[in-house]
């Protein structure tokens, strides 16, 4: 019943002067305008359990979500890894006991 000039309690108010009527639109849009203040406990919910966003009220940006980059290619082999591969083959060919080889004691 604000519109015929009393306020919640029923008692009359002063009408608000022009000044306060922008005042208040000001602020109102004001506080529209600015993102919503999320508890860091929520954040840190939703970093680890993202499906949980829609339930808690929290929109995710597309910002975060990064796809992760392909590699173009196979990596390149070591210039030493034929020498470790042939070490290893060694390995698995000898007889001896605690992987030492069977001709070099």
């Amino acid at each position: 019943m604000a519109s015929n000039g009393s306020n919640e309690n029923g008692t009359p108010t002063e009408p608000e002067t022009y000044k306060q009527q922008l005042d208040r639109v000001a602020t109102e849009r004001r506080n529209a305008e600015q993102p919503q203040q999320i508890h860091p406990v929520v954040e840190k919910i939703i970093e680890f359990v993202p499906p949980a966003a829609p339930l808690l009220g929290v929109k995710q940006d597309d910002k975060d979500k990064k796809e992760p980059e392909q590699p173009s290619g196979p990596p390149e082999r070591p210039s030493h890894d034929p020498s470790i591969a042939e070490f290893v083959r060694d390995q698995h060919r000898s007889n001896g006991e605690d992987g030492l080889l069977a001709g070099k004691e």
